[in-house]
């Protein structure tokens, strides 16, 4: 977020201005080339899906077109045995067909006497009854394996037929595979060009991505330093608005002429002194800062004198403190507090309820360690009390 840039110079808030909207850009930048290369990628991704699934159909065209090709050899060979087939019942046909033409031809030059000579020639009715039984049978015979002998030559050719149908049928079905093949193929060609094309496309828009995110580092690079500058710039105005507000706020107080009120209006046992003494916690000798007023925790803890809190805060071994200015170079100092009631910067008044009686940082129990600084060096706050 762009800071609002109150205070800094013009300069400095152009600057800022123009590397804010670069940083946009560079980022609008990244997020464009981020997209396109993710499209990029999504593409070959279905891509590599469609090539994937033209190799199973080219495979399942292959494996189907080896089935018919075989399928038509078996045929091709089937129709070959067939002719094979009739070949023989034709030539079989023949020479029966000859051997009748013969015997019919020996008829003819006898004449039908050459039947009645062979049938008067029997001896006996018996041996006429064979003989003529012999010479029908043979009649018979002839005109049955004629008769057998055609068809099976007609069923022989009728097979053939179907045959030769199941085989236009097979080699169509084969003409249709090989062409689906070559189709497949085509498109497989063309996929294996556009995936090539769009690997081109990945590789560029990768290197303008890292470019474009190598401007985003360098924009946010110098957006850092000018952000931190403008910061410092502002912060500097800050503190000098805080100074004057603060010093015309002391300049209230520079009439101030010493005079403190006992800051716990309800308790006045002094636990410890002002001056050297032994530390409780640390069991030496050194100098105590200030008092310490007993009390317990929750006692109401009232400003001295009117002021400025400088303080409201954590300060290490003091616990929750209250600093206090009154202008004129007097500060008071309110440690160990349970609670602080007040804010730094904010204005109190002498008998303002500032904080509460506690134990907290370095202490052995609930009291009140209270310091008079002027010109911010400790001094005895007994002897600005009028009691």
């Amino acid at each position: 977020m762009p800071i609002l840039s109150v205070g800094a110079s013009s300069t400095t808030r152009e600057r800022h201005r123009e590397l804010q909207q670069r940083l946009n850009e560079t980022r609008y930048e990244v997020r464009r080339q981020e997209n396109l290369l993710s499209g990029t990628r999504h593409e070959m991704s279905q891509l590599t899906k469609e090539m994937q699934e033209l190799d199973q159909q080219m495979v399942d065209a292959s494996i189907a077109l080896e089935g018919i090709e075989l399928s038509l050899l078996e045929t091709e060979i089937r129709i070959e045995e067939t002719d094979e087939a009739i070949e023989a019942a034709r030539a079989e046909y023949d020479l029966q067909f000859e051997v009748l033409r013969t015997r019919v031809r020996v008829i003819h030059e006898q004449g039908s006497f050459g039947f009645m000579d062979v049938l008067f020639q029997a001896e006996s009715i018996s041996d006429f009854l064979t003989r003529w039984e012999y010479i029908r049978a043979v009649a018979e015979f002839d005109r049955d394996l004629l008769e057998r002998l055609d068809a099976a030559e007609k069923e022989e050719l009728a097979h053939r037929d179907d045959l030769a149908r199941w085989q236009s049928r097979i080699e169509d079905l084969q003409a249709q595979y090989r062409r689906l093949h070559e189709d497949l193929e085509y498109l497989m060609e063309e996929r294996a060009e556009w995936f090539a094309r769009l690997a081109e496309d990945e590789e560029k828009l990768a290197q303008l991505l890292a470019i474009a995110e190598y401007e985003q580092r360098m924009a946010e690079s110098a957006f850092s330093v000018i952000q931190a500058q403008l910061r410092r710039e502002e912060d500097a105005v800050a503190r000098q608005r805080a100074a004057a507000a603060h010093s015309a706020s002391l300049a209230e107080l520079n009439n101030f002429d010493g005079q403190f009120a006992w800051p716990i209006p309800t308790h006045s046992r002094i636990s410890s002194p002002f001056g050297m003494r032994m530390h409780p916690i640390l069991r030496r000798n050194q100098h105590h800062a200030g008092i310490d007023v007993g009390a317990p925790t929750g006692t109401r803890l009232i400003a001295a004198a009117e002021g400025i809190v400088r303080f409201a805060g954590w300060s290490g071994g003091y616990g929750n403190t209250v600093i206090i200015d009154h202008g004129n170079n007097y500060s008071t100092l309110y440690a160990h507090n349970s609670r602080n009631r007040v804010t730094t910067g904010q204005r109190v008044s002498r008998g303002d309820h500032i904080a509460d009686v506690g134990s907290t940082g370095m202490s052995t129990g609930p009291h009140l360690h209270f310091e008079i600084r002027v010109n911010n060096s400790a001094v005895d706050p007994m002897r600005y009390f009028q009691r």
